[in-house]
């Protein structure tokens, strides 16, 4: 039996979320904030099948309700506190996708946490399109960072700079360390990458998206700042 290949999306949504409690069903805009990444799978031009993946019957509840198809993960990747659990989870779900559905072969994987609400559908295909047409092996979506970065010394009583020297400071447009920020949006990888590293591959392109858009909900100001971000921007969000 000859396989159909597929472009497999994931949100993975766990109910122990620690930051900001049930946070992954907590209301952003008169819906659950997993809602928001299940619509925008569902329109991507490229996802070929969507799984929402949670140890969690409420989540997968609502994610039904929203549309998606659900599965329930194992409770081992429950509680974010295992190395690259988020890989390892994908991997499962892939595994046990293609057992149930023994006709279909997922050639790419797309990691879509439901904690970025703000991203646009253009950069999900977009994403997709880099690893299935123009031969990278991964993508990941970044936004273009200016800041000054410190960090505290071993003996966590004095900083020191990262990214630039403070006696040598250029205007930030000009400097040459300016540089891309992850911004856990959208991770798109080829099947053997992933088996065989991880979701980042040795060729990984990118996709920019708008900070404003970056938001990556974690924290209780997180949320504040989402709330705010898609009523002034609700026109553009909804469109």
């Amino acid at each position: 039996m000859e396989k159909k290949s597929i472009v497999l999306a994931i949100t993975p949504a766990r109910g122990g979320s620690k930051g900001v409690p049930r946070k992954n069903i907590i209301d952003l805009g008169g819906k659950p904030l997993v809602a928001h990444t299940i619509t925008q799978a569902k329109k991507s031009a490229l996802i070929d099948e969507y799984i929402v993946n949670s140890e969690d019957a409420e989540i997968r509840q609502v994610a039904e309700k929203w549309g998606a198809n659900t599965m329930t993960r194992p409770d081992m990747y429950a509680h974010d506190q295992i190395l690259q659990e988020v890989d390892l989870l994908l991997k499962w779900t892939v595994e046990q996708f293609e057992e149930a559905n023994p006709d279909k072969h997922v050639d790419i994987v797309v990691l879509l946490y439901p904690t970025a609400p703000l991203r646009n559908v253009s950069a999900i295909d977009a994403a997709i399109d880099l690893v299935k047409n123009q031969g990278y092996d991964s993508a990941l979506s970044l936004y273009y960072d200016t800041r000054y970065l410190w960090s505290v010394t071993d003996e966590g009583t004095t900083v020191e700079p990262r990214n630039y020297d403070p006696n040598k400071r250029m205007p930030r447009q000009k400097e040459s360390w300016n540089q891309w920020a992850e911004n856990k949006a959208i991770y798109a990888t080829k099947r053997d990458i992933l088996f065989s590293i991880g979701r980042i591959g040795p060729k990984c392109g990118y996709v920019e998206m708008e900070k404003w858009r970056s938001i990556d909900i974690d924290e209780p100001v997180d949320l504040e700042m989402a709330r705010a971000l898609y009523q002034a921007k609700k026109d553009i969000l909804d469109s």
